[in-house]
């Protein structure tokens, strides 16, 4: 922005004595918490805390006001050079800025071109077109994505005296979470990792969302007899994640799930590294599964495989499949512990749940399955269905369903190579992210969601839980400009930074 003329005299006289004002008062306030602070010996120690961060909050409030008090109302001179031609200074125009230590009523110069209007006081400063500072903002997003909108409205007038209304709260993450996609487009898909591992990876699971009740109306599924109507929505949780290769043995890799308490075989797990979270309930299944696709088109699958890793999800599979058809190599793994679970369901037919019994099958079963004798395996299966002893309709049900899911997804469990060759057969990752994304916040008591505000915290949680909070804040507010520039009050003016005369 270019100068023109110069400020007025007047208002460069009141920007002076405004200044004066606030740093006196500033002064005034501090040498107040001095003298109470030395006068308060017999005090206990948490009041004069209590009492030392209050003040400090209005001493806060007097800085800021001093703070925009140098600003000089943003009296730039009587017209600027910008962008879009030559700007007259107008009216004088009052906005509120709410932050952490309370509302200040800001007063700024309005300029105008042909038919445009915008305030440099707004703009150069960098504030947000809200009232709520972006700090305030932040420290409210991370309240709201841990816990209930109300909570974090109660802790932020307990102990900062602010007053904020839960709509609002709701509003500040809706608004805080609109450059998540813009985000990981521009700035974090031009990040190489730190340290490159030998496997890039990527998984994905469903997790549901309870709805509000016209939501929930509008979820289609085919219903059983007797069943009700589903009040969960499914939000599809994608992971992105670099690995090393761990090569196990069956005996070392069954030793694990069936008697944890040993660990005389155990071998120590290679932990993911460079992990991108996704987690979205407003986008198809398919489109979430391209965002991660995007993110690793270009990398090199040549000489070693992309692993994709997923539960019994038969939908699931064929999307990815779909999505991921132009990566030349690839190796499907399906969840070793999913797998196992329907050998328990056998083992608990055959034996007393709980008992030795039922372990020492399962355990032997899981060698089976390690070894790759998976067909092996179903016809034994079919052999005991037959068996007289489990004519039992539940049995027979039973063994029907394990045997099916063993057929289906027959492809999906080379585990005789998988371990040989360092993969990971777990689906950990994305499965602590169901639950550390979906379910810690998502299905808190009483909490009933609408498909914007949980698309919102769900975008702010994976943030979040991809360790990318900080440089998202930091474009989030570095953007908050451009956002400006497009609103209605500025009509898609763009303002010439430049130093004033």
């Amino acid at each position: 922005m270019k100068v023109i003329n110069p400020p007025h005299k007047n208002n460069h006289t009141e920007q002076v004595s405004s200044i004066e004002k606030y740093i006196n008062e500033s002064k005034a306030k501090f040498n107040l918490i001095l003298s109470e602070v030395v006068n308060s010996k017999d005090a206990e120690a948490h009041k004069v805390e209590s009492s030392i961060f209050k003040q400090l909050l209005e001493l806060g409030l007097f800085l800021l006001k001093l703070y925009f008090a140098n600003h000089n109302r943003g009296d730039y001179g009587k017209t600027v050079e910008t962008a879009q031609g030559r700007a007259r200074r107008g009216r004088i125009s009052e906005k509120t800025c709410f932050s952490i230590f309370g509302k200040i009523k800001v007063t700024r110069y309005l300029y105008y071109t042909d038919n445009k209007t915008f305030a440099p006081l707004d703009i150069l400063p960098n504030l947000p077109m809200r009232c709520y500072s972006y700090y305030l903002s932040e420290m409210l997003n991370q309240l709201n994505i841990k816990d209930a909108y109300s909570e974090g409205v109660d802790f932020v007038k307990k102990f900062f005296g602010q007053q904020i209304s839960v709509s609002a709260s709701e509003t500040v993450s809706d608004e805080g979470s609109v450059s998540y996609e813009e985000f990981y487009e521009l700035e974090k898909t031009l990040e190489e990792p730190e340290e490159k591992k030998d496997f890039t990876a990527v998984s994905f699971d469903g997790k549901g969302v309870p709805m509000i009740k016209k939501e929930a109306v509008k979820i289609t599924g085919r219903r059983g007899k007797g069943e009700k109507r589903q009040k969960k929505k499914e939000a599809l949780v994608g992971a992105e994640y670099n690995i090393n290769a761990n090569i196990r043995t069956a005996d070392e890799v069954a030793d694990n799930p069936v008697y944890p308490e040993k660990k005389a075989n155990e071998k120590k797990q290679e932990k993911a590294q460079n992990i991108r979270y996704i987690a979205s309930i407003a986008k198809p299944k398919k489109e979430v599964m391209e965002v991660i696709y995007e993110e690793i088109k270009n990398e090199s699958f040549i000489e070693k495989p992309l692993l994709c890793l997923m539960d019994g999800s038969l939908c699931l599979w064929n999307q990815l499949k779909t999505v991921f058809k132009d990566i030349p190599n690839k190796v499907y793994i399906l969840d070793i512990i999913h797998a196992l679970e329907y050998v328990w369901l056998i083992a608990h037919i055959m034996y007393k749940e709980g008992g030795e019994d039922a372990e020492n099958y399962v355990f032997q079963k899981l060698k089976l399955i390690l070894e790759g004798k998976i067909s092996s395996y179903v016809m034994e299966l079919e052999a005991e269905m037959k068996n007289g002893k489990w004519k039992n309709k539940s049995h027979q049900k039973k063994f029907k369903k394990v045997i099916t899911y063993f057929k289906n997804h027959r492809q999906y469990m080379k585990y005789d190579e998988y371990p040989a060759e360092g993969y990971p057969i777990g689906t950990g990752v994305v499965e602590s992210a169901c639950s550390h994304i979906i379910k810690d916040r998502m299905e808190i008591s009483g909490a009933r969601w609408g498909i914007k505000g949980a698309e919102s915290v769900l975008r702010l949680r994976s943030v979040v839980k991809s360790k990318d909070w900080d440089d998202y804040w930091d474009f989030f507010t570095s953007r908050g400009r451009d956002k400006e520039f497009i609103a209605d009050d500025y009509n898609s003016f763009n303002i010439q930074e430049k130093a004033c005369a």
